[in-house]
């Protein structure tokens, strides 16, 4: 199984109420909530989310509110009230659509034994003023899906988690009482509202969206997080590498990697570990592109790297890691298992 940083598919909810008035905030909360106690009925969904929320004012484009990462232990009693006190400092302030999207974990199955993912789903409620209601479910594994992201057939894998899909979906239609609406087919898959279809039996390579969508679109946003001209290693390489687990607190959240040839390097989020993984890909991606100013070989900087204590953010490099591997893309492909 494999997740991804981009969703692997979609589904959104429409409704339209009366003006909810005072009540916008509750409604959007509630909502949120509801969804996440559905997935959890089903085992999709776990302890320990993440709301981004932003408020945007009655005119215009601009968000009169931004608050990222509030943690969120379960959809149970107090989880209102967390979410409320983030938007309390609004006041009686008249304000236009409000955005909650929650963070989900979850572990799906395979063999059995669950593998856990930190944002294994995003529920995205949208609500405005006139009571019209967007919620939108996206998920980033593809344990539902008839073929993994490499394109390679994984019937097992799709009989232990697809009905656990299919399910959820059919429970938060009724629960919210609109059709669900699948969004397009994108890179990695075609939902449908039972889930998403089959791919034909092609050949794996003609499947393969991790490497031909997911790793470069992965890429050039990490890319984006130093500056356009500040000194960088290859992001590519045909040649053999050398590559180190990151962890944090004792998990594994990317790896550090650079080639045998000593031209490129780079920092591979674990997907699986969430947002802390891709979050610490500044700070590694500064630290490459320092030691390339001073001159160092991708190699020199990458043993440099190991001794280095770190930031709270990046994390460090976990001791006794270090191992080789016949190119990026076999680190790539790791970065991405559960």
């Amino acid at each position: 199984m494999i997740t991804t940083i981009e969703p692997v598919g979609s589904w959104s909810w429409e409704t339209k109420v009366a003006s909810p008035g005072s009540g916008l905030f509750v409604r959007c909360v509630r909502q949120a909530l509801d969804v996440w106690a559905a997935l959890r009925s089903f085992g999709l969904a776990e302890a320990g989310a993440q709301a981004d929320i932003t408020v945007g004012a009655a005119t215009g484009s601009a968000a009169v509110l931004r608050v990222d990462r509030v943690p969120v232990e379960s959809p149970e009693a107090g989880a209102e009230s967390v979410l409320l006190d983030a938007l309390s400092e609004l006041g009686g302030q008249n304000v236009g659509c409000v955005t909650i999207d929650l963070s989900l974990p979850g572990s799906p199955l395979r063999s059995g034994v669950p593998h856990s993912v930190q944002q294994l789903f995003v529920v995205s409620i949208d609500i405005w003023p006139s009571g019209a209601t967007t919620t939108t479910l996206h998920t980033f594994s593809d344990a539902w899906l008839s073929h993994d992201l490499r394109g390679h057939r994984q019937p097992d894998v799709q009989k232990e988690n697809a009905p656990r899909l299919k399910a959820a979906l059919a429970a938060i239609t009724e629960l919210i009482g609109a059709p669900v609406q699948p969004w397009d087919p994108g890179s990695h898959g075609a939902p449908t509202e039972y889930g998403f279809e089959d791919f034909p039996d092609d050949d794996p390579d003609l499947l393969d969206s991790w490497y031909m969508f997911e790793v470069p679109r992965r890429t050039e946003r990490l890319q984006e997080k130093i500056p356009q001209d500040a000194p960088r290693y290859e992001a590519e390489t045909s040649a053999p590498v050398d590559f180190v687990d990151v962890s944090i607190n004792g998990r594994v959240i990317g790896y550090l990697w650079a080639s045998e040839n000593g031209d490129a390097a780079g920092y591979e989020p674990r997907t699986p570990a969430g947002h802390i993984a891709v979050d610490a890909a500044a700070d590694w991606l500064a630290y490459l592109s320092q030691a390339r100013g001073r001159g160092l070989s991708s190699l020199e900087a990458l043993h440099e790297a190991m001794y280095w204590e770190g930031t709270e953010r990046s994390g460090t490099v976990a001791p006794g890691s270090l191992r080789k591997a016949s190119s990026p893309e076999e680190v790539q492909d790791l970065s991405g298992r559960e």
